[in-house]
């Protein structure tokens, strides 16, 4: 009974020491980029273990204004959709942007690729062949899948994530292509990497499309990033209460410590 106790007394000190590490890494990233706050919740199981449950919490976080032409913010669900340099798609919240030597947009400090959405252009054909019959030829082209932004065109990016490139001297607008968006039926199924990206696992699904734009939850805001989603009062006041039941814990195996003293005092001189 007192080993038991002692045990789970050890086992719940520790996971209220993680999850208060947890804690402090929620409030240092408060500012961060695209930052998605930890959430650890404990349970009993069927056996009387503690056990922890760690997720991320994807609720939107504030927008702040930058003013920036390559800074980019999700209002509403979703995730813009990155290449990475082994080739794999990730996934990120992480809007800020810029364009490299090639003139392809690209994540600011890594370097990512940022995938377009591929769109086709031109119809179906039905040709008519002398040998065969009906025979339906497909007489489609495929936009290259890159965003290149000519250093001579100041980008204007609007909700639906079309990506124009305005003459400056002309006023002449062009389309460039459009920045994709994406979602998942079970984000919290995601891998994180690190550094606000992540991967597609079994647990988070397939990709699934989004509608974005003016007329739909998300939009893309230009000019704008997403902070961490971090209420820093209830992160203070979690972090206090952790701190406060650590101290009661602690005090918990000061006692069983005692108790083990005097049962191994008594044994010896019984001996």
């Amino acid at each position: 009974m007192l080993n038991n106790a002692g045990y789970q007394t050890i086992k719940a000190t520790e996971g209220n020491t993680e999850a208060l590490a947890r804690t402090f890494e929620n409030i240092s990233n408060t500012r961060s980029i695209g930052y998605k706050k930890n959430q650890t919740t404990f349970y009993e199981t069927l056996s009387g273990e503690i056990a922890k449950h760690e997720t991320k919490d994807f609720s939107q976080g504030p927008l702040r204004r930058t003013g920036e032409a390559y800074d980019l913010a999700l209002d509403g669900p979703g995730f813009f959709e990155v290449e990475l340099t082994n080739g794999q798609r990730a996934y990120s919240r992480a809007g800020s942007f810029r364009v490299n030597a090639e003139g392809e947009l690209v994540t600011a400090s890594e370097g990512y690729k940022v995938v377009p959405v591929v769109e086709n252009v031109g119809k179906p054909v039905l040709e008519f062949n002398s040998d065969k019959k009906d025979t339906l030829g497909l007489n489609i082209e495929v936009s290259t899948p890159k965003l290149i932004i000519p250093p001579d065109l100041v980008p204007e990016i609007t909700e639906d994530g079309t990506v124009n490139g305005i003459n400056t001297v002309s006023g002449e607008k062009r389309k460039i292509g459009r920045i994709n968006v994406v979602a998942f039926n079970n984000p919290q199924g995601l891998e994180s990497i690190g550094k606000g990206f992540y991967v597609s696992t079994k647990s988070s699904g397939q990709v699934q499309e989004v509608e974005y734009g003016p007329n739909n939850p998300t939009k893309v805001k230009q000019g704008f990033v997403e902070i961490g989603n971090v209420d820093m009062a209830q992160e203070m006041m979690d972090m206090a209460s952790m701190k406060n039941l650590i101290s009661a814990q602690f005090k918990v195996l000061k006692v069983i410590d005692k108790l083990y003293e005097q049962v191994n005092y008594t044994i010896s001189r019984s001996a």
